[in-house]
């Protein structure tokens, strides 16, 4: 007599998926609920917008089970020594040929540790089929999602991260089981959304160098723009230091600036690439006074930090290590970068003068932003994310209330390249009601 379902353990339930669903496993799933929706006129706040973004692609990636065909059950790993890993289910999308592994875990208790092997997996058949990489897997979690770690690791690995990760969770009846598509709360949303497009949670980076004749100089006296070889190295190089932000999953922008010619002989470096990154740790969001984290964010983050602190000895200076060390992360990325720029057959080295100034005041420095070109600004990021939606929506509707009004560009990419409306925009975006007021 056959196990009912309900009663079945996860190795039974595992059996009765691969011996009968191979591939009609997407008749077991909820139905998919519509993405939410936004307003038309007004651009909705990053919250609702990047919840819009996940839901979008969590129903792109479950339509994707229509095509799924299961190819094999427990299938082993070898790793090193390691015999005794495998994946409860693999397969992969009829269509597009992209891998799919599959965990199960019927009880909470160790959903999170389950997580955590399912994107090790997919991590090692990147490592088995170099250059695979992970945006040609899919990831499916099949567990209760009843732990706020693993629900935690989720959102992290589909909001910020942007992998294809889907958690389907299992309900049990006597003749079968249905499976739910689980959704990030929106708390996840209103943290991140706190965290961001502010200027006091943006460290900056600069790393000023000399001008290169017949390289990176101001052209002859007279000159009003940089000559064209000039913005090609800048574009080079904040291109190349974009996609070392991307790769470590950094947020923020990159841009070149150089002194107006008229003045740069005063300035013994008048090159400078300037490096802007939302740091997590920012005092502005959370910082330490006398034992109680206080800041300018949601009171349940604000709670959930202090619950981390008031674990810690000799906690009182925790915060400022992690924002410290966040900015030497930022130093480091663009002292390597200058190593790979100017490596040459002549072996002169050109090293840049670094500064760490503060973003309002850069920003609204006469010198810094007024008597000098800023260009070849490059977004990375979940900056670069808002951006590219404020400007789809700014097109749709045919106007931007920031910066261009009614006199958009023939075509987004020229937007996307233009260094003051990339500066007004992120600005724009940031201000709440009582700001613009």
């Amino acid at each position: 007599m056959p196990i009912p379902v309900k009663f079945m353990n996860e190795n039974q339930l595992r059996d009765h998926l691969f011996e009968n669903y191979k591939e009609t496993i997407s008749s077991l799933i909820a139905p998919r609920k519509p993405a939410t929706s936004l307003p038309d006129e007004t651009f909705p706040r990053i919250s609702e917008l990047l919840k819009r973004r996940t839901e979008a692609k969590l129903n792109a990636l479950l339509e994707q089970f229509d095509l799924l065909h299961l190819d094999g059950k427990e299938v082993k790993l070898v790793r090193d020594a390691d015999t005794t890993t495998r994946i409860d289910l693999l397969g992969h999308i009829a269509e597009s040929g992209d891998l799919a592994i599959i965990e199960l875990k019927k009880s909470g208790q160790t959903e999170r540790q389950a997580f955590t092997e399912l994107l090790s997996y997919a991590n090692h058949f990147c490592t088995l089929f170099p250059p695979l990489s992970e945006s040609s897997l899919l990831s499916i979690l099949v567990a209760p999602m009843e732990g706020r770690g693993v629900r935690d690791a989720f959102a992290q690995e589909l909001i910020i991260n942007d992998k294809n990760v889907a958690a389907l969770i299992p309900t049990f009846e006597k003749d079968g089981v249905s499976l739910e598509s689980y959704s990030p709360s929106d708390l996840y949303y209103r943290w991140i959304e706190n965290n961001i497009l502010d200027d006091r949670s943006i460290t900056v980076v600069t790393a000023s160098f000399p001008l290169i004749d017949g390289w990176i100089d101001a052209g002859p006296p007279g000159t009003t723009s940089p000559p064209d070889y000039t913005r090609r190295a800048f574009k080079t190089m904040t291109g190349l230091i974009a996609q070392k932000l991307e790769a470590q999953g950094l947020h923020g922008f990159v841009f070149a600036r150089q002194y107006w010619n008229e003045i740069c002989p005063v300035f013994p470096k008048p090159n400078t690439i300037v490096l802007c990154l939302l740091n997590p740790f920012g005092h502005f969001r959370a910082g330490l006074h006398e034992g109680e984290v206080v800041g300018d964010s949601d009171e349940s983050r604000l709670q959930a930090v202090q619950a981390l602190v008031d674990q810690l000895e000799d906690n009182e200076f925790w915060l400022d290590s992690l924002h410290s060390a966040f900015m030497g992360q930022a130093i480091r990325i663009v002292q390597e970068s200058f190593k790979e720029f100017f490596v040459s057959r002549t072996g002169i080295a050109v090293r840049p003068e670094i500064g760490l100034p503060d973003w309002w005041g850069f920003k609204t420095s006469m010198i810094e932003a007024v008597t000098c070109h800023n260009m070849e600004v490059r977004l990375t990021g979940l900056l670069r994310t808002i951006y590219t939606e404020y400007m789809a929506h700014c097109y749709k509707q045919g106007m931007d209330e920031i910066y261009f009004s009614d006199d958009l560009p023939m075509y987004g990419y020229i937007a996307h390249d233009h260094f003051l409306a990339v500066w007004e925009i992120i600005r724009g975006l940031s201000l709440d009601d009582a700001e613009e007021a």
